[in-house]
């Protein structure tokens, strides 16, 4: 197996500017389950979201010089405290490029490591990529919720661990 191109590091206060530069990206919002955001503010709020107690909140760095590639959080799901929402975001350059499928399984062992039972990822139907990354990560689709706001769907996969 190659060695790993990306690696997790806890998130700090400090990577809160590279929060904001992936969040306030229209084309990486586009994705995510919030608005693109127009105030660094909107950005530490999402740091605070990820770092509280219950949940993991890292930087994705590539192993060769430790720069930043996106951001990745295991959030506790309410009323359930043996499951993780998972959430990975990357910046546009650095999609397609394998790394998102290399964080999802770092972020498997984290769980794993935790005892966490159950991880589920909610999914922009019409991200085909993260669909299939975690495809053949092992979750399956469970769901497909419909939104007057959405254009398309919002897919939710599970793992069970």
């Amino acid at each position: 197996m190659a060695a790993d191109k990306t690696f997790l590091r806890p998130l700090t206060e400090a990577d809160i500017d590279t929060i904001y530069s992936l969040t306030s990206d229209p084309r990486v919002a586009k994705y995510m389950r919030f608005s693109t955001h127009t105030s660094r503010k909107e950005a530490e709020e999402l740091f605070y979201e990820y770092t509280k107690s219950g949940n993991s909140g890292w930087l994705i760095c590539l192993t060769e010089d430790e720069s930043p590639v996106g951001i990745a959080a295991l959030k506790q799901e309410e009323n359930d405290p043996d499951t993780r929402s998972m959430s990975v975001f990357l910046y546009p350059d650095c999609w397609n490029k394998g790394y998102s499928t290399e964080v999802v399984r770092h972020m498997k062992n984290a769980a794993a490591a935790e005892k966490i039972g159950c991880l589920k990822a909610y999914v922009v139907q019409d991200n085909a990529g993260s669909c299939r990354v975690l495809e053949k990560s092992g979750f399956s689709l469970q769901e497909i919720l419909h939104f007057p706001d959405m254009a398309s769907g919002l897919c939710i996969y599970t793992l069970q661990l």
